[in-house]
């Protein structure tokens, strides 16, 4: 009987201890935009963005060229038939 009082005192203070000790792992952590070069902007993402921006008005003329094809073989399928 005594064991298990042990046991289940060891499991609480155990679990005590590991959530303070997460609390304070967590709270060491700063966040990126406190950081000196965060401050500076970054070319990359500038890159990133425009093919980003590239790629949807690709994107767009792809789904427009579609629209037309489906829109083509549709006349084509009743002047077939």
């Amino acid at each position: 009987m005594n064991s298990k009082y042990i046991a289940i005192f060891a499991l609480a203070a155990g679990l005590v201890g590991g959530s303070l000790f997460m609390a304070q792992a967590q709270s060491d952590v700063k966040p990126a935009a406190s950081d000196a070069k965060a401050a500076v902007p970054d070319p990359r993402i500038d890159k990133l963005l425009e093919q980003n921006a590239q790629i949807l008005k690709n994107q767009d003329e792809i789904l427009k060229d579609l629209a037309d094809l489906k829109e083509g073989v549709l006349q084509a399928r009743r002047r077939s038939s």
